[in-house]
């Protein structure tokens, strides 16, 4: 069970306290027991999961294409936050970008009568 929901187990706890939250706070403003037992179930739910994906330690799995070329060479893995590592990402986008040929987009905003 814990392959199908990683973390459950630091999820579960918020997910009860979020789920009875839920409950008594619609009970109290006059909606239906099954209703709040429901609502409340999927709000619990999701908030445990989000919970358990938030502690979770997981490093994000990114395999090298065979179709790009390596540029740099192998380096040690170094384990990085999560905003030094989406900024890495975007900074070697930008540069695969600049790396491919543009269009002057020049001649098509100058036009000559």
């Amino acid at each position: 069970m814990n392959k199908l929901l990683p973390g459950f187990s630091e999820g579960f706890p918020v997910a009860l306290r979020v789920w009875l939250v839920f409950l008594l706070c619609l009970v109290l403003l006059g909606y239906s027991v099954p209703f709040s037992i429901v609502v409340g179930a999927v709000g619990g739910i999701a908030s445990g999961w989000v919970v358990a994906w938030w502690n979770s330690k997981d490093e994000p799995s990114t395999a090298p294409s065979d179709s790009e070329p390596q540029d740099e060479p192998e380096e040690a893995p170094v384990k990085l936050s999560g905003l030094t590592l989406a900024k890495q990402r975007r900074e070697a986008r930008a540069r695969k970008r600049s790396q491919k040929s543009s269009i002057p987009l020049t001649g098509l905003l100058n036009r000559s009568k």
